[in-house]
């Protein structure tokens, strides 16, 4: 309720002998303003720049967006500009699934392994100084270790194999990373009120565990596939070449489209060539994103 001082300066500026009370600012109120502020123009921000991206490439690249430029292979001398990208297309899915099979199988299992079975937290620091050293790895160095690790050394030549391990390799730590983190987000409580019922360890992490952290999980190879898929450093010395109009095989060059758009800006400068090309990849990412999370939605449900 107001004091008598209030009361008094209420009544004596009703009567108009005296002016009101001056205003005093909410603090509060003024740095909620500010902080929902800067949050709303960072996450128009992080909206509109990929937003922009993709319209900018529409607006350059649309018009080469043809039916023979998808589903036919190039034409002419090998980078001219003319014909299609579906070499290119289906290498790049090639070397992304080849390569998500070692990178789930490596990824996932040493994960488990430091989330569930590891006893030791030195093993798990230097494993997770390691693995977060390797994810910072550029893509040139990894192409030169599968140059000569794979290419060179166990002679499996510039091919579509060499190149999937080494994406495979860049895979691996975000991955790892990714479901370590998931599991060890997982409550602590319920693994004690499972070990309380005598419930076994195994029964627990499929039943349990598993289930809730595989949102994360599925974000994490998501979010790698999508970075080896846009890769072009990887595949220079392992997988890429030029020009091909051969069917797929484990141990030929194969087309990709980043490695392709590389070969075309920096060729020939065929622009509207090389716009369809940027744009037909980032549809590629946004596709397979999207198919993610449709599955991942469908897995809660």
């Amino acid at each position: 309720m107001p004091d008598a001082t209030d009361l008094y300066f209420l009544e004596r500026a009703a009567a108009g002998s005296v002016a009101a009370p001056p205003f005093h600012y909410d603090r509060t109120a003024v740095s909620d303003f500010a902080y929902r502020a800067i949050a709303w123009i960072g996450g128009s921000i992080g909206v509109l720049v990929p937003v922009a991206i993709v319209a900018y490439l529409a607006w350059h690249g649309l018009s080469a967006i043809t039916p023979e430029f998808l589903f036919e292979p190039p034409r002419g001398s090998s980078l001219d500009g003319k014909g299609g990208i579906w070499p290119a297309i289906k290498g790049s899915l090639a070397l992304v699934g080849l390569g998500l099979v070692v990178a789930l199988t490596l990824g996932i299992g040493a994960g488990i392994y430091l989330a569930e079975f590891n006893r030791s937290p030195l093993v798990e620091r230097v494993s997770r100084f390691c693995i977060e050293s390797l994810a910072a790895v550029p893509g040139l160095v990894y192409s030169m270790f599968g140059y000569a690790l794979l290419v060179v050394t166990l002679r499996l030549r510039i091919s579509l194999l060499a190149g999937a391990l080494t994406l495979g390799f860049v895979m691996l730590p975000l991955i790892l990373i990714g479901t370590h983190e998931a599991l060890r987000a997982v409550d602590g409580r319920l693994r004690e009120a499972a070990h309380a019922l005598g419930v076994s360890h195994a029964c627990l992490f499929g039943r349990v565990v598993w289930p809730i952290a595989w949102p994360a999980i599925c974000t994490a190879i998501v979010l790698s596939a999508v970075h080896a898929l846009g890769a072009a450093a990887p595949l220079l010395y392992t997988a890429a070449t030029v020009f091909t109009k051969e069917s797929l095989g484990l141990e030929k060059p194969v087309m990709a489209l980043p490695t392709h758009l590389y070969f075309v800006t920096s060729e020939i400068g065929a622009t509207p060539y090389a716009f369809g090309t940027a744009l037909v990849l980032a549809l590629v990412v946004l596709a397979v994103s999207a198919l993610a999370l449709m599955t991942r939605r469908r897995k809660e449900i």
